[in-house]
């Protein structure tokens, strides 16, 4: 399996399905789909990166990283503090080597740092 795209992205979609593995990675590698956007949003803005791309984008980067099999999707109800909603539940395939690869890559080393105030 080729992670070539987490080390060199070619496009703006790669740079997207990077980050994505990045924080589900940090995150023990399951989040709704709801909560994700916000979540890749936060780590590009404490890494530098630029914020824009859209629900179209991510949508598109989930379903690139499914067809690599790096992630799962999982449709379910999300607890809320009302009624449970619909959600989709995203999921990291391949946990070993994505974990690997993540104690060694620098954006995620400067995220850390920011999160302990270092």
């Amino acid at each position: 399996m080729s992670f070539n795209f987490l080390k060199n992205p070619e496009n703006e979609i790669e740079l997207l399905m990077s980050d994505v593995v990045r924080v589900l990675g940090l995150l023990l590698g399951r989040l709704w789909l709801s909560e994700l956007s916000a979540e890749v949003s936060a780590f590009r803005a404490s890494v530098g990166r630029p914020l824009e791309f859209s629900d179209k984008d991510l949508q598109l980067a989930i379903k690139r990283l499914k067809e690599l099999s790096i992630v799962n999707t999982e449709e379910g109800l999300r607890a809320t503090f009302g009624k449970p909603e619909p959600d989709v539940l995203v999921g990291l395939n391949v946990a070993v080597p994505i974990i690997e690869f993540l104690s060694k890559d620098d954006d995620v080393k400067r995220y850390k740092m920011l999160l302990r105030g270092s």
